[in-house]
């Protein structure tokens, strides 16, 4: 089994994933105050990309499976070398907390435009490549791994990596979008119309308040309570 296959049961088993078919998004539906944040793509050639993807890839697959162990091992499940197994499942409710402080311990960190890895804020790209800190879907993706979920790292494929539920039926520890297909901005939902968001340039990482405007038809939950 490839290493993505084993990163796929990992969170499976862990965390009793379900993904459903992809919902249709309104793509009518964006706030053009808001900034386009993709988080994704480089200029380059095309091959030096693909060969640097891959490399990426597999190191991002052990990292995030380094850290679902460590999480393991914290709930008393298990030291470094834990297999998982069925029957030996991880709580929902105590991993969506789990990444809800993951993300917390950011707050403050600056925002940078394609920033964020696995384990911390990075430099980001273009606009970013100056500043160490997060954009949006580089803090999302880093709070996941914390529980050994591999998200994509572009936010518009972040959209439709869980279960898409309604905004009214919303639980903390969903992932909130904004623009056609989620491709504009995401968050962290706290519950009781908070968020936790790497905004845009200039505003460091932080807790607001929920926006309506531009939000996408669903909410996408990676982990099931």
């Amino acid at each position: 089994m490839s290493r993505l296959g084993i990163v796929l049961g990992l969170v499976g088993l862990l965390l009793g994933l379900n993904l459903p078919a992809r919902a249709v998004a309104d793509e009518s539906l964006w706030d053009p105050t808001l900034p386009k944040v993709l988080s994704a793509g480089a200029p380059g050639d095309p091959i030096a990309i693909a060969n640097a993807s891959l490399q990426a890839t597999n190191v991002a697959t052990q990292t995030t499976l380094d850290l679902g162990r460590k999480f393991l091992s914290s709930l008393g499940l298990g030291g470094s070398r834990t297999t998982v197994a069925p029957g030996r499942r991880v709580y929902g409710r105590q991993a969506i907390e789990y990444v809800i402080r993951r993300a917390g311990s950011q707050i403050g960190v600056p925002y940078s435009w394609g920033g964020g890895s696995l384990t911390g804020p990075s430099r980001g790209v273009d606009g970013g490549a100056d500043t160490v800190g997060f954009d949006c879907s580089g803090l999302t993706r880093y709070a996941f791994a914390g529980v050994g979920v591999l998200l994509p790292r572009y936010s518009g494929d972040q959209y439709t990596a869980g279960r898409q539920v309604p905004p009214s039926e919303a639980k903390r520890g969903d992932l909130l979008f904004w623009g056609p297909g989620g491709s504009q901005h995401e968050a962290l939902y706290l519950g009781g119309g908070q968020m936790l968001e790497a905004q845009q340039t200039g505003v460091p990482v932080k807790i607001s308040p929920v926006r309506t405007g531009g939000m996408t038809p669903y909410v996408t939950r990676i982990i099931e309570s």
